[in-house]
């Protein structure tokens, strides 16, 4: 037995980094067998010099949640805590007649150092740009074993993964439409007894497909910057691998519109790889960036890069809230060299709240814009003393709908001046109107079918209990647009007419006299009053319909209540709903109110007049 193993067990003392652009490689010593232990040396490399390394990229926590340090690596004499998911990439790619020097963030930076980890994560952008290749860890295979082969549904959707890349780029050469390719249609086919049945209705390979694109690796923050910024990105399942370029193929050809896609099939499509789309945008935006010097995310301009990053990534995970900022930071330059960098260096002695507070006021301040504050939902901030106007980055926003074809504010300028304190946004801006009566909404709602029927029912008798409407349209077709942001599903405005006839059947079946059960059957699933069904319900989450004291009917946060204020600020886009906290006040969260979303409130003529200071905390 090896006298390494009978040894008492001492901690590995961390040697400071000497250089500003130094990190530590581990030498994976090779091994005969995967289970023999783990052997490395650790030694400081400066990226400043030509080094050859592989990089890893994996999470910290295994398929079932296990984040414990409960293995170890031995290096020089000492060893190194680590989890199982660590030590499981590790042995993977551990060769057995070759060591080869890896970065791997769990052993190469000290994770008992805050103030190491602070001078690292600005290296990262390097790190992952310089590896030969980079190991796109996503676990061992599925315990899912197909009947006929044995083998896991993840060995035979790697398998797959390449057969698919191939047909996707083969109709791409030739012009045809990939839906007409054999494994399209295989991916796409069972959509339909996917929406009762579940994974279980997929073939053996699709099957295993859906578990890889859903691994808990594609939820993980920091993996965006590392497969988007690596050169030579291999992904990793068990004993199988596949290019990233492959997967890539695979992606884009399910995200993209083909013709004749229909709008479930879009939706099956979007649903199979949404945990994916932030790594292939970012990878794209990356690629497109290298090759042309002048490329911009979105709209030019200081700020504009980072509010739309951050977007991309937000349902993303990070154990802890501040790398939400730091996690992305490998897509910008320094201060120096890059304007598009925003953000202030990584420094984990700021609190969370801080730090968002900081990024959100940069971000207003760089784009002369409000659009950051869309996100902001007074009753949801999950980090402790963060203010009303900075948005809650760690949280899946309550979003739906687009800011960008509004006007509100009608093309004015934002006016935002200094507090003076870190926790207040100081803006100008006017109070339009106030609430009225909000309904009360249970303590608990899971928004199953049925409750989100029994809401609009009560929602469609508030609104006809208006007499008239303060533009002169019917109530019904204002009910119409406020119910989905007057938005589509591709949250665009809606044109003349659209939805109609949808909104008039799903209106009609509300109205009748028959049982809820039965009303929410039917708006699921009558063909002519689903699709606003489906429209709608995106919004009712985290919402509710009030009425205002000028007799509009406004789309609001669920934690509005009667006699908060609907205010539009200068440069706004859309209101938003505020309460008063003595001087101050707090935001509760945007909303839709038809008949001022287009600037009929807030006229330009006399507007500086009319506006006052709203101090924001």
């Amino acid at each position: 037995m090896d006298d390494e193993i009978l040894s008492p067990k001492t901690d590995y003392k961390y040697a400071p980094l000497q250089g500003t652009h130094s990190v530590r490689l581990l030498t994976l010593h090779p091994a005969a067998s995967y289970g023999t232990p783990i052997r490395i040396s650790l030694r400081e490399a400066s990226l400043d010099v030509s080094v050859k390394f592989v990089a890893v990229s994996y999470t910290w926590a295994t398929e079932d949640g296990d984040c414990s340090l409960s293995k170890h690596v031995w290096c020089d004499g000492a060893i190194i805590k680590t989890t199982a998911n660590c030590d499981a990439a590790l042995r993977r790619i551990r060769q057995v007649e070759i060591g080869f020097d890896v970065w791997i963030d769990a052993i190469c930076i000290s994770q008992s150092n805050d103030d190491e980890k602070s001078l690292q994560i600005p290296l990262m952008r390097q790190i992952y740009g310089k590896a030969l290749w980079v190991a796109l860890w996503i676990g061992e295979a599925s315990c899912t074993l197909d009947e006929e082969t044995s083998r896991p549904v993840t060995d035979l959707a790697m398998d797959f993964f390449h057969n698919f890349a191939v047909e996707l780029q083969g109709s791409k050469d030739s012009g045809q439409n990939p839906r007409d390719g054999t494994l399209y249609q295989q991916v796409v086919r069972e959509r339909n007894a996917f929406r009762h049945r579940g994974v279980g209705a997929f073939s053996p390979p699709i099957r295993g497909l859906w578990e890889i694109l859903h691994r808990p690796w594609w939820k993980r923050l920091w993996v965006v910057q590392e497969v988007s910024i690596a050169r030579s990105p291999v992904l990793l399942c068990g004993s199988q691998s596949v290019t990233f370029d492959k997967v890539e193929v695979v992606i884009g050809g399910l995200a993209r519109d083909h013709p004749g896609k229909s709008g479930d099939e879009h939706e099956f499509c979007a649903n199979f790889i949404t945990d994916t789309f932030p790594h292939f945008v970012m990878r794209d935006f990356v690629k497109r960036a290298q090759l042309q010097s002048d490329y911009t995310f979105g709209n030019a301009g200081p700020g504009q890069k980072a509010i739309q990053i951050l977007n991309n990534t937000r349902n993303l995970r990070a154990t802890d809230p501040r790398d939400k900022i730091y996690g992305i930071q490998g897509f910008f330059g320094d201060h120096q060299s890059d304007p598009e960098n925003i953000f202030p260096d990584p420094d984990y002695s700021k609190t969370a709240a801080d730090l968002y507070g900081d990024v959100a006021r940069a971000i207003i301040i760089k784009t002369k814009t409000l659009d950051v504050l869309s996100t902001c939902y007074g009753c949801m901030r999950t980090i402790p003393d963060l203010p009303s106007w900075a948005p809650s980055w760690n949280h899946t926003p309550l979003a739906f709908f687009s800011v960008t074809d509004f006007k509100a504010a009608n093309d004015t300028d934002v006016v935002c001046e200094a507090s003076g304190d870190s926790q207040s946004l100081k803006l100008k801006g006017k109070s339009v109107d106030v609430v009225k009566h909000v309904p009360e909404i249970p303590e608990r709602l899971e928004y199953t079918d049925l409750e989100c029927s029994h809401l609009w029912r009560q929602w469609i008798d508030i609104a006809f209990s208006l007499k008239s409407y303060p533009t002169g349209e019917i109530i019904a077709d204002v009910l119409l647009h406020t119910l989905c942001w007057g938005n589509n599903t591709a949250l665009k405005r809606l044109a003349q007419g659209e939805y109609q006839t949808n909104f008039e059947a799903w209106l009609k079946i509300l109205q009748s006299s028959n049982p809820l059960e039965a009303i929410a059957k039917d708006l699921y699933e009558d063909e002519m009053a689903y699709p606003y069904t489906h429209r709608a319900e995106f919004l009712i989450w985290g919402r509710s319909l009030s009425t205002t004291v000028i007799s509009h009917l406004a789309l609001v946060p669920i934690s509005a209540s009667a006699g908060d204020q609907i205010v539009v600020f200068s440069g706004g886009k859309i209101p938003f709903v505020l309460r008063a906290m003595g001087n101050t006040f707090q935001v509760i969260g945007p909303c839709y109110v038809h008949g001022i979303m287009d600037g009929e409130a807030f006229q330009r003529e006399g507007a500086a007049e009319d506006m006052e200071w709203f101090t924001l905390r």
